[in-house]
């Protein structure tokens, strides 16, 4: 309420000749930027009342950026397909929403939901119960959900899929025992119990789950898969890829795998459906000619120096033929050489079935020094472990109990009495043959500096996992049942994959999906009831950007209510 006074102070105050026709027409302003949203607002605080209890005055808005591209990938729409016919009477699409922003503004437990969905500016109302049934339904439709959002990503942006990436991590739960495992009777192929000890990626003893991710060239994730912690990984590759050709209509493309993944199945499967394939190839594993070849010291090229090289030039003396004998590696330190070699790959063991592969070997300087450091802080521990005879098991590749050798002397037939431990220098001298040497495995005919430049993306699926566990807290999964285990990790998916989306819109070279999360979870405002929304963000380039690209304005020193709600009614409407 705002206090004009009489027509006669009106007049004195304004220098005007009618008051009330002055009156009328300051009305009518203050009418028309309220319709415009510029009104502006008076808030009056009193510092002797308390704020009401239990009442959210900061809360956030970040989801406004997410929204448009929820929507754009066709999650609404599915929504109500998949509820189409049925007697649900909850809304599907308002919870997976939630699930999926949330996954991104504050990561939580499905119980959690309730509450922290008070703390945004657009709430939903769900009751935990619906909330659960709608991850049972959800995880019906995996597949047919995933294939939506790839169809409807290449609306929104051109999808680099000449090579993708595949990999495979695992996610622990804070449980004991192991699921029990049995065939579903609905599909006998499909083993029921997910949750079972295995090879955790984090050295926990804790039963894990394991997701097989399949990413594009910019980064964006395509497609998953989620399986038991104690199968292997290699079968996992096929069934995506089976996946693709059948809910996607994705065939052709190359992939790119780790050792882990690499096996002769998987590499003859690709060449057999007309996929080429680029694979990490141990260099240990082949045999002692090959090994010997990939070793030379003679033969080596120039494949990187502060930048991936062009195609092989005659007249360019970088894409001579070095020995690296002969390289003053204080220049060339962080130069990365590389030469081809043809390996015969037995075929199922059988002597005289083979085939022949191209193996293009790498050598780096700064890889050398990077390995020769880690192992001698492993050294250091296994000096350690000698002297005290602290004989165990070893874990893994980075166990320093590689390096003890262990001998039980004892009496014939007797139980031994005395361990002898000591440090084993022939498998320090054999590991230190391939120190700054790596390989990989492919049937394309491209030239090697295209592989290994193609290859050199793959390290990006591992930091999609990374996010996954510290940024969007996949991990651990607090879950019991199998079907709402499978619709967690697709919530974490769609997160994920809208996050990178983003990322990629933007067009900001330099901006990191870190940095994309810390500022979407600081868009927050301190709401006043009835009059609007007061930002309590830094305005900086990334805001700046992300409203031109959604087309709002949420900066302004105050948002009014009527306008906040008409931003999220059009994002919404997207």
């Amino acid at each position: 309420m705002e206090t004009l006074g009489s027509e006669e102070e009106i007049e004195a105050k304004y220098g005007c000749p009618d008051g009330l026709e002055w009156a009328k027409a300051y009305v009518a302003k203050l009418n028309e930027e309220e319709k415009l949203g510029r009104k502006k607002v008076c808030i009056e605080l009193s510092p002797d009342k308390p704020i009401n209890s239990d009442e959210q005055n900061l809360i956030s808005g970040g989801d406004i950026f997410l929204l448009p591209l929820y929507n754009s990938l066709g999650l609404p729409q599915m929504c109500k397909e998949i509820t189409n016919g049925s007697k649900i009477k909850y809304n599907l699409d308002e919870i997976l929403q939630t699930l999926v922003v949330l996954r991104v503004l504050y990561p939580c437990s499905k119980r959690s939901v309730l509450d922290l969905n008070q703390k945004r500016v657009h709430q939903s109302e769900i009751a935990l119960e619906n909330l659960y049934r709608a991850l049972t339904l959800l995880s019906m439709h995996i597949d047919s959900i995933q294939a939506t959002v790839w169809e409807n990503s290449k609306k929104i942006m051109d999808r680099n899929t000449r090579v993708t990436y595949y990999d495979c991590t695992n996610y622990y739960f804070e449980i004991e025992d192991n699921d029990l495992q049995f065939r579903d009777p609905k599909n006998p192929k499909r083993r029921v119990g997910i949750r079972r000890r295995g090879k955790s990626k984090e050295h926990r003893p804790n039963p894990i789950v394991q997701m097989g991710l399949l990413m594009d060239a910019d980064g964006i994730p395509i497609a998953f898969t989620i399986f038991p912690g104690n199968e292997s990984e290699q079968p996992s590759l096929q069934r995506i890829e089976e996946m693709l050709a059948d809910k996607f209509g994705l065939t052709d493309f190359i992939i790119s795998t780790d050792a882990g993944l690499s096996s002769e199945d998987n590499r003859r499967y690709n060449m057999t459906e007309g996929r080429d394939y680029i694979a990490v190839q141990s260099l240990p594993k082949l045999p002692a000619a090959d090994q010997a070849m990939a070793l030379d010291p003679r033969g080596w090229r120039i494949a990187y120096r502060d930048k991936y090289l062009g195609p092989i030039d005659s007249e360019n003396p970088e894409r001579d033929v070095f020995n690296l004998e002969e390289i003053n590696f204080s220049i060339e330190r962080n130069t990365k050489f590389y030469k081809e070699i043809i390996v015969e790959k037995r075929l199922n063991g059988k002597k005289d079935t083979t085939r022949q592969e191209r193996v293009i070997v790498t050598y780096s300087y700064a890889f050398a020094q990077y390995l020769r450091h880690k192992r001698a802080e492993r050294l250091t521990s296994a000096e350690k472990i000698v002297k005290k005879k602290e004989h165990k098991p070893r874990q893994s590749q980075q166990d320093p109990h590689r390096y003890v050798s262990t001998t039980y002397i004892t009496k014939d037939g007797e139980l031994a009495e005395h361990i002898s431990m000591s440090i084993n220098q022939d498998a320090i001298a054999e590991e230190e043959r391939f120190d700054g040497f790596y390989a990989y495995a492919t049937s394309l005919d491209d030239e090697a500096v295209e592989v290994l430049r193609a290859r050199s993306f793959h390290h990006e699926i591992e930091h999609l996992f990374r996010t996954t566990k510290s940024y969007l807290d996949a991990r651990p999964v607090y879950l019991q049942r199998e079907d709402r285990i499978r619709s967690h990790f697709l919530i974490c998916f769609l997160a994920m994959t809208i996050l990178k989306m983003l990322q990629k819109q933007l067009g900001m070279p330099e901006l990191s999906i870190e940095q994309l999360i810390t500022t979407l979870r600081d868009i927050k405002f301190a709401h006043f009831k009835g009059l609007g929304y007061v930002p309590m963000f830094t305005r900086n380039a990334l805001t700046d950007r992300l409203q031109e690209l959604v087309g709002v304005r949420v900066d302004t020193e105050i948002v009014p209510q009527k306008t906040m709600n008409k931003l999220y009614r059009r994002v919404k409407a997207s």
